[in-house]
């Protein structure tokens, strides 16, 4: 079971800072316990030992927003002035946050394309920088051969669904195991999309 939370306080709102704060995190974190000195800190340190109250300006809060959810491996924002949040479930679906609650229906479902779960299934999604325009956004998830599938989708006239059968796949990457998959997409401040991948398992 999952539960979505969000932060009281007013954040940065920049596209790489969920990838960010989750791969370069506790690295962050360390540079910080290091500034000022040559060397590291002692065993006995922690990460934030050396860094002083007056570093920490807020206090995060977490508020939860929906709870009951199956297992979400991405929340993303379609960009722009869209307050919307789009959560991929393990399973193969999308579903939309709409700022009170969950909507009922899927915004995408591919669960029939997907095999799950352990660390396969509908890893992530992303949408195109000009997304308001263009309605393409691009889905990261392992097929029932368990390989990895990179795919373009369109939104419907409907904002709250896509057109399933938009689908076209652009990539597959062969998987040797069933773990360390990956998953990640994101577009680049230079317009590319990013796909990160695993080491291949095993």
């Amino acid at each position: 079971m999952t539960f979505l939370f969000r932060p009281r306080v007013s954040l940065p709102s920049r596209r790489f800072l969920g990838a960010l704060c989750l791969v370069l995190g506790p690295l962050v974190l360390l540079a910080w316990s290091w500034r000022g000195s040559d060397s590291p800190p002692a065993a006995s340190q922690g990460p934030l030992s050396a860094v002083s109250s007056s570093a920490v300006s807020r206090e995060i809060v977490l508020q939860p927003l929906a709870s009951g959810l199956p297992v979400l491996t991405s929340v993303v924002t379609a960009g722009g002035v869209d307050s919307r949040l789009f959560l991929t479930e393990q399973v193969g679906r999308v579903v939309i946050w709409n700022g009170t609650s969950v909507q009922p229906g899927a915004f995408l479902d591919l669960s029939g394309l997907v095999s799950c779960c352990g660390e396969q299934g509908l890893l992530s999604m992303a949408f195109h920088p000009q997304y308001a325009s263009n309605g393409l956004f691009f889905v990261n998830y392992t097929n029932k051969a368990g390989n990895t599938v990179i795919a373009r989708y369109r939104v419907s006239g409907n904002p709250d669904v896509a057109d399933a059968s938009s689908g076209v796949v652009l990539l597959t990457i062969g998987q040797p195991f069933i773990n360390h998959n990956g998953g990640e997409l994101q577009f680049g401040p230079d317009g590319y999309l990013y796909i990160g991948m695993g080491d291949g398992g095993s």
